[in-house]
């Protein structure tokens, strides 16, 4: 009976330490295995978004600096002209 707690307790502190160890991995993979159990939900439930309807955002070219920024969060100046920041719109002003 002793030998079979021995080995039982020499197991457990094995299982331990492995869990320590790879803890970060362990939870990991316990998260992926939520997002694909959530998705396969959702896909069950016919969630989606359908063909017709954009969610994404038109890119323009600052004037000034010519960066790339969402027309949504541009500063719009007259008939084609888009400003990245109040101090582009500035300076692009005064050229």
């Amino acid at each position: 009976m002793r030998e079979a707690l021995f080995i039982l307790t020499v197991i457990f502190v094995l299982f331990a330490l492995t869990a320590v160890r790879y803890r970060k991995q362990i939870a990991g993979t316990i998260g992926l295995a939520r997002a694909l159990n959530d998705a396969k939900n959702t896909a069950a439930q016919g969630k989606t978004i359908a063909p017709n309807e954009s969610t994404s955002v038109q890119l323009v070219n600052c004037a000034k600096c010519g960066i790339w920024v969402p027309q949504n969060k541009a500063i719009h100046v007259g008939h084609a002209l888009y400003f990245c920041s109040a101090e582009c719109k500035k300076q692009g002003a005064a050229v």
